[in-house]
């Protein structure tokens, strides 16, 4: 639990939100999985507060957990840069 602590505060949650986030099970799998996936495409870079929030956002929202991978590399390449992008508009 405190790696995955850890995790969510790497990507710019405070402490608190990183430990609300951690009660959340479902909540919780998806952002650590998005996270994961963003490094993998970002590589040595890390992840930024910006694509953090972003990260945060869609793994809050997504219902369908089969779509992780595809947002967070859309979100840590760019194509997707702000809330509202996120949640269908243009």
């Amino acid at each position: 639990m405190a790696d995955t602590l850890t995790l969510f505060t790497s990507i710019g949650l405070s402490e608190q939100k990183a430990k609300e986030t951690l009660k959340n099970d479902a909540l919780s799998s998806a952002l650590k999985d998005a996270i994961i996936q963003a490094r993998r495409t970002c590589g040595a870079s890390g992840v930024d507060k910006a694509v953090g929030t972003l990260l945060y956002s869609m793994a809050s929202r997504l219902k369908d957990p089969k779509r992780v991978a595809f947002l967070s590399d859309a979100i840590v390449q760019g194509k997707i840069c702000t809330e509202l992008q996120l949640a269908g508009n243009p």
